[in-house]
């Protein structure tokens, strides 16, 4: 009986050595399925950001390609001669050249990894999106309404929080442009109640239909295949919503669009 005892006890042993095996096996793969997740949603955030970058530059630099130009025609009027109208060229083309620089170090900033919380206020991120995605959605005639935004401070990762908007807010540009919407808008707002802060984000692309409004935040799913959609925006924007700053992001369909919903707890 001993024996038996023994070699039963060694078996549930084996077992258990062997499910914990098996289940660090499975914790570590999970690790490096999310770590790879979330760098091919920074990849493609990239490829968008580096396209915002361009449309950001695009008007600055038109305006210095027509300055140079106009060097020749200038000359020819004498205006050279003018130190006040050269000051006033050098002057103009300095601040478009700074405008450029600050543009650079925005989208710098916005990808440095941020490894502790800190208190913001909610509108800052919103604010800094907008001035960065705005000429891009008037590229595409979309008008984006930044209203009844509160300044309340909330703890958390405000970079990570406008990689969350972005995502959001490109979603929303892509359904307008396809959907031929011709009036194209995007509405930003905050609402509240006595424990959270909501920032509500509303479109009017005919919103998403029912049958998959459900798994839009699930992992690799892409309405967008064709055209190189990755389908890990959403997923990651929930990932930071919910794991990283203890919030919660739904959607919903309204009358004319989608309405997505980020709520954060108020510091």
């Amino acid at each position: 009986d001993t024996t038996e005892s023994t070699i039963c006890n060694q078996k549930i042993l084996q077992d258990r050595n062997k499910q914990e095996l098996i289940s660090r096996e499975l914790s570590h793969k999970s690790i490096i399925k999310d770590k790879m997740i979330a760098l091919q949603s920074r990849q493609a955030q990239m490829g968008e950001m580096i396209g915002a970058i361009a449309h950001q530059w695009r008007q600055p630099l038109n305006i210095i390609s027509t300055g140079i130009q106009n060097l020749k025609y200038d000359y020819m009027e004498g205006k050279l001669e003018d130190e006040a109208y050269i000051k006033k060229f050098i002057d103009k083309n300095k601040k478009t050249v700074k405008f450029m620089s600050s543009t650079i170090d925005d989208f710098r900033n916005f990808f440095k990894p941020e490894k502790e919380k800190r208190d913001f206020r909610i509108n800052e991120p919103i604010h800094h999106i907008i001035d960065i995605l705005n000429p891009t959605l008037l590229h595409h005639k979309i008008t984006i309404e930044a209203t009844q935004l509160s300044n309340i401070v909330v703890s958390g990762y405000p970079n990570e929080l406008g990689q969350v908007l972005i995502n959001i807010i490109n979603n929303a540009k892509d359904a307008l442009f396809e959907n031929h919407i011709e009036d194209k808008y995007i509405k930003i707002y905050t609402i509240q109640d006595q424990e959270c802060i909501s920032i509500v984000i509303e479109d009017n692309a005919r919103g998403i239909p029912e049958e998959i409004i459900d798994t839009i935040f699930d992992p690799y799913f892409s309405t967008k295949l064709d055209k190189n959609g990755t389908g890990l925006g959403l997923y990651m924007s929930k990932i930071i919503i919910e794991d990283h700053m203890s919030g919660r992001i739904t959607v919903k369909n309204i009358a004319e669009g989608a309405q997505f919903i980020i709520s954060l707890k108020k510091n």
